[in-house]
C-alpha cells in the first residue's frame, strides 16, 4: 500500500468517480497526488506539502470510519450522478465506501470536498 507518512501516521487515499461521461481519479501516495480526469489520459502530479498532508490527515482522522455506511447510489443508476469509490488506508486499517460523485455520506463530505479541491488546483 502506499503510504503518506505525518510523523508516524499513515493515510493512503484512491478516489474514482465516473460514469459514461466523466472520470477522476486522486490518489494520495507519498507526498504526492496523482491525477487522471479522463480514461487512459495523462496522470497529473502535484506534491503535496507539509500542512496539505496534515490536514488531509486530520480530516480522516477526525471520521469514525467503522460507522460510516455508503449511500444510496440511485442517481448514478440513471447517470445523473457519477458513481464514487473511496478506498482508505489510515493508521493500519482499510476502508471502501461507494456513494455518489457529489453526495458522500456526510461524515466524509469535508475529506472528500478537500480532495476534490487539491486536485482541481493541478496544472
Amino acid at each position: 500500500m502506499n503510504m503518506v507518512n505525518c510523523q508516524e501516521k499513515e493515510l493512503d487515499v484512491t478516489y474514482v468517480a465516473q460514469s459514461r461521461g466523466f472520470f477522476l481519479e486522486v490518489v494520495v501516495t507519498s507526498n504526492t497526488l496523482n491525477i487522471v480526469n479522463t480514461r487512459g489520459g495523462e496522470v497529473k502530479v502535484k506534491k503535496l506539502d507539509q500542512q496539505e498532508l496534515e490536514q488531509l490527515y486530520g480530516l480522516g482522522a477526525d471520521i469514525d470510519f467503522d460507522s460510516v455506511s455508503s449511500t444510496d447510489s440511485s442517481k448514478s443508476s440513471y447517470d445523473a450522478a457519477a458513481l464514487a469509490n473511496l478506498d482508505l488506508y489510515i493508521d493500519g486499517k482499510t476502508y471502501q465506501f461507494n456513494f455518489d460523485h457529489g453526495y458522500p455520506p456526510v461524515e466524509l463530505e469535508a475529506l472528500i470536498n478537500k480532495i476534490i479541491t487539491l486536485s482541481e488546483i493541478v496544472e
